[in-house]
């Protein structure tokens, strides 16, 4: 059983087509749509959920204002035959990280951060062992900094099971030796995103996950987004599961503090689908900040690294694209924008299995038709 909101869209050019004629605009205009897209859609989500294997995934298509479809596929919960919904809560990974990036962003607006300060004037104690580390190096994982998920499996002994403390978390890797300097190369950091969120409760006063609620989730109604407390009741929350040799498997325990603000929310398809909208339209930060999010980062010698602030800005083809992907124990997701067209997709499933990437990829390329991948 399914939950599906979904309803066909008006096959005509419409007016940014008609102003701006371009061939990737075009291309979307007489790329399937309405109820031919939704079967090709859910003949690939169940060889997905059947091929993954994979448990269960919801997918989200929207172009502008006109929502092609939310539907859910496979189960929440397979142990009690909870069917997966529309509606259903995942934990989002990374997609954390545009969350985070973005109340920074609200932050530097109000004057109270600056992006090319030192990461020191608000963490004093940290030991940047003689670098200086920017709040921009962290936010495009120039830093230089371990990201702490590189660490090793002494890390994941500690850090999976135990609710660790900012001192206790900082204590597993700030001490590592730098993988660069800061602006010289790019690798993508959690630590960094770690420290961001850490940067955020020091600045606003306010913890991590209450400054999200007050500042972003409370004001865009996003009332099924929240930082993903295990012990905390969440309504519709899934069960996560990853791939065994032939079959699935309970995933790994994990405490919620480790991601931290590189990877602690949970979300839905529509919150996200909100999300994504209004980050673009100026209700959660300006339009330059938001410029600056999806602008790719430049490193010491000139060249772009392909990621913004927590926003990847590579192609797909001719087509402009920002998105991001995430991935935490039994889970993994992706979200993706293409400007030209207003395409927007959204898929969260509770398998770490990366399968979200491939699907996202195949949805895209026939809603702006394009050729397949060999």
């Amino acid at each position: 059983m399914s939950r599906v909101i979904s309803r066909s869209i008006v096959r005509i050019a419409t007016l940014g087509c008609l102003f701006f004629g371009l061939v990737s605009c075009a291309a979307s205009q007489d790329a399937a749509w309405g109820g031919e897209l939704v079967a090709r859609i859910d003949s690939l989500a169940e060889a997905t959920l059947r091929e993954g294997p994979v448990a269960g995934l919801t997918i989200g298509v929207k172009r502008g204002g006109d929502l092609l479809m939310v539907k859910g596929y496979g189960y929440a919960d397979i142990e009690n035959s909870v069917p997966m919904t529309a509606e259903t809560v995942y934990r989002i990974g990374s997609l954390t990280k545009q969350f985070t990036a973005a109340a920074v962003m609200q932050l530097v607006e109000a004057g109270l951060i600056g992006l090319d300060d030192p990461m020191t004037r608000y963490l004093p104690n940290y030991p940047t062992q003689g670098h200086e580390v920017s709040i921009r190096h962290l936010l495009t994982h120039t830093s230089g900094i371990k990201s702490y998920t590189s660490i090793g499996d002494a890390f994941w002994l500690k850090a999976a099971l135990l609710d660790l403390s900012h001192t206790e978390m900082l204590e597993l890797f700030q001490d590592e030796p730098f993988d660069f300097a800061p602006g010289e190369g790019y690798s993508y950091n959690n630590s960094g995103y770690y420290l961001l969120g850490m940067i955020i409760e020091e600045v606003s006063g306010e913890s991590y996950d209450g400054y999200l609620g007050t500042h972003v989730f409370g004001p865009l109604g996003l009332s099924r987004s929240s930082y993903c407390h295990e012990a905390q009741i969440i309504r519709g929350r899934a069960e996560g599961y990853e791939q065994g040799p032939d079959w699935l498997l309970n995933d790994g325990s994990i405490s919620m503090n480790t991601p931290g603000a590189a990877g602690a929310l949970c979300s839905t398809v529509p919150d996200l689908l909100s999300w994504t909208t209004a980050l673009r339209s100026g209700r959660v930060v300006t339009e330059a900040s938001y410029q600056a999010m999806a602008t790719s980062g430049l490193l010491d010698d000139g060249s772009a690294t392909g990621y913004g602030f927590a926003l990847g800005v590579t192609p797909l083809g001719e087509h402009s694209r920002v998105a991001h992907t995430g991935g935490i124990n039994g889970f993994s997701t992706v979200m993706a924008h293409y400007p030209e067209s207003g395409l927007d997709i959204v898929i969260l499933s509770n398998t770490g299995s990366g399968a979200p990437g491939q699907v996202e990829d195949r949805i895209a390329r026939w809603a702006l038709g394009m050729p397949l991948k060999n």
